[in-house]
């Protein structure tokens, strides 16, 4: 296919991804119908406006001319960036987590074919990557999607913990029913919207002094902002959600790890240690395989 033909289809394919009619092109390039139709099927944009061409159909001059990098040196930043800056808003979770996926199941050394993201899985799924350097688990069945990842240092994750106080308050706090309640009923809200403690107790069902206990606890891990107003001449705090990430990202995996994982795709183990370390920097010893079978061995 020559340079020309590649063009115009990447022209026409681009378009109609964003959904623009040549009339509606025309009208963000100040040009007529007529010229967009042309360049469609006869003749190329004038130089001038190739840039303006790319930023409008939120893609790259490469995509357009079909220009693909075979440099040992290439830019996978850039590539990226130009991958995702020319796909949908809509359509950006599905390509980041194809692209998430695809680098996963890369670090396989069992496997040198490309990994492709199915649409549907029959059973729950994970992906799992598990070596000396890093981890990563994704979920990958479409009903939830997620993918984290972990870079461990040298000295290991338990380093970063120091004091573990907050963290096993945290936990105290998430082991009641009536904050998981709030949690979600507040997570379920829309950006700065405040909430009585007296609303949410009626809401939920849950008596004033048990909500307040619990958004007291909320308050100090700033996983709630408040203000004080005065509602019929009567201070009144309201409480707003910060929705917090790494929040929804705990109870996620809370339940992940409650769930049986049983099927994973891929599942990459290329590890002697564990993500933790011996706070002595003590290596433990490497258990001893049994040996192959010798040659002429029976």
């Amino acid at each position: 296919m020559d340079n020309k033909s590649v063009f115009r289809m990447n022209l026409v394919k681009r378009r109609k991804a964003l959904g623009l009619t040549q009339e509606q092109l025309a009208a963000l390039l100040n040009v007529s119908p007529q010229a967009v139709s042309k360049w469609e099927n006869t003749s190329y944009p004038d130089g001038e406006l190739l840039p303006q061409l790319a930023r409008e159909l939120n893609t790259s001059l490469d995509f357009l001319f079909g220009v693909k990098i075979t440099s040992s040196e290439r830019d996978i930043e850039q590539l990226v960036d130009d991958e995702m800056r020319a796909t949908l808003p809509e359509n950006r979770a599905e390509k980041l987590l194809k692209i998430m996926y695809t680098a996963l199941c890369a670090c396989n050394p069992n496997n040198d074919t490309v990994a492709k993201l199915r649409g549907s899985y029959e059973h729950e799924t994970y992906a799992g990557l598990k070596t000396d350097r890093e981890l990563a688990l994704a979920r990958i069945s479409r009903d939830l999607r997620y993918f984290c990842f972990l870079e461990i240092p040298d000295n290991g994750v338990n380093s970063y913990f120091g004091d573990t106080t907050n963290m096993i308050r945290l936990f105290n706090t998430l082991a009641d029913d009536d904050a998981i309640s709030i949690i979600t009923y507040l997570g379920a809200s829309v950006r700065n919207k405040m909430f009585s403690a007296a609303m949410i107790s009626e809401k939920l069902n849950i008596s004033a002094e048990k909500v307040q206990y619990i958004i007291d606890r909320l308050d100090r891990f700033g996983l709630v902002w408040r203000v004080s107003a005065d509602i019929d001449d009567k201070p009144v705090i309201l409480y707003g959600y910060t929705h917090q990430i790494p929040l929804t990202m705990i109870l996620v995996l809370a339940k992940t790890i409650t769930n049986y994982i049983q099927y994973m795709d891929p599942n990459v183990e290329e590890w002697t240690q564990g993500a933790f370390r011996r706070g002595d920097g003590e290596q433990d010893e490497v258990v001893p395989q049994v040996p192959w079978w010798g040659e002429g061995e029976l």
